[in-house]
């Protein structure tokens, strides 16, 4: 599982956009949680994900649906610089962490423990999941090879170990 910084752009007027938004990811988060901040017209997520970071940012295009005017998304390692409050890096970057919940972060619950109440967000979720793998160009199995032969299977995506699965059965 990578780690991913999200940086949005765009008027925030209300928190309910924030928190649109931070539903929107939810389905692509394999971390414990999701962590964001924001300030000012700007929002910034912190999550763990097994879906490759162009694959991200096709969905992230796709889902704007003018929520926000731009946003930069980058992997997130040990040579990122970043410069805040001690205890907004403590926050931010923990994603283990699911106990502090002080306002500036969401936890969210496992799709099999939420209540029927959501269903429709799911709905919608998964309505823009499914836009995005139409869109997307499935690899063909020497393309698979190729990835594995130049940069390892471990560099594989878990929607490409799927398809190297589904090739095996064939």
């Amino acid at each position: 599982m990578k780690k991913y910084l999200l940086t949005i752009f765009g008027d925030f007027k209300t928190n309910l956009v924030c928190n649109e938004i931070a539903l929107a990811l939810t389905q692509l988060v394999d971390s414990p949680s999701l962590k964001f901040q924001y300030t000012k017209g700007v929002l910034i997520f912190h999550f763990g994900s097994e879906i490759d970071i162009k694959d991200l940012h096709e969905f992230l295009e796709l889902t704007s649906y003018e929520l926000y005017d731009s946003f930069i998304l980058s992997e997130y390692t040990d040579k990122v610089s970043v410069f805040m409050s001690e205890e907004n890096k403590k926050h931010l970057f923990n994603l283990e962490n699911t106990e502090d919940n002080d306002g500036i972060e969401m936890v969210f619950v496992p799709k099999d423990q939420q209540d029927q109440e959501e269903e429709y967000d799911d709905d919608f979720v998964a309505l823009l999941l499914n836009e995005v793998k139409k869109n997307l160009k499935t690899p063909t199995l020497d393309q698979l090879l190729d990835k594995i032969k130049s940069e390892g299977v471990e560099s594989l995506t878990q929607y490409e170990m799927g398809l190297l699965e589904s090739h095996s059965k064939n």
